[in-house]
């Protein structure tokens, strides 16, 4: 399944369907309508970011698309602040024929779990990366983590590995 994961993220530059910058196209969209409500807004990349510091729009740094099930990808998109600051977003998002869900309720955010897609199984995808827990510092989170989506249902389940950071 990894490797069927990394050959598609290869090809996917390669590819020019029109279906998939739909489906990357309506993933931004539902990103920047969430920031929209806060003030600020997604821009492609840094150049493109407001001139005002204190503007809360997020620019784009990283996306991971990926095919879940039959029927729907899954986009992970990473931001930095415009305005600068340590801030990282992560937004995790399931779009389905050019309309896409925003996930807000599986702990992806700013200094709580931020991550990558490490593979899909069935309607199922799976995040590995970092958790901060309730006294780690901002700098520090102190553990791993595995988060699991399942896109139908949208339950979602946040396991720590074994494995402290650091150690």
């Amino acid at each position: 399944m990894a490797k069927r994961l990394l050959i598609y993220a290869m090809a996917l530059p390669l590819l020019s369907g029109v279906a998939r910058g739909d489906e990357l196209r309506s993933a931004r969209e539902a990103v920047d309508r969430a920031l929209k409500n806060d003030g600020g807004r997604l821009v492609a990349r840094q150049s493109a970011c407001p001139q005002s510091a204190d503007d809360p729009s997020e620019y784009i740094t990283r996306v991971e698309l990926v095919p879940v099930g039959d029927s729907a990808d899954a986009a992970l998109i990473d931001t930095a602040m415009c305005g600068g600051g340590n801030r990282h977003g992560q937004y995790l998002v399931i779009t389905r024929r050019g309309k896409s869900h925003l996930v807000t309720d599986a702990e992806i955010g700013d200094m709580s779990f931020l991550g990558q897609i490490n593979h899909v199984d069935g309607n199922k995808v799976f995040l590995s990366g970092n958790r901060w827990l309730p006294d780690d510092p901002h700098c520090c989170p102190s553990r791993r983590a595995v988060l699991e989506y399942d896109i139908e249902t949208g339950k979602h389940i946040l396991k720590l590995t074994s494995r402290k950071l650091g150690n």
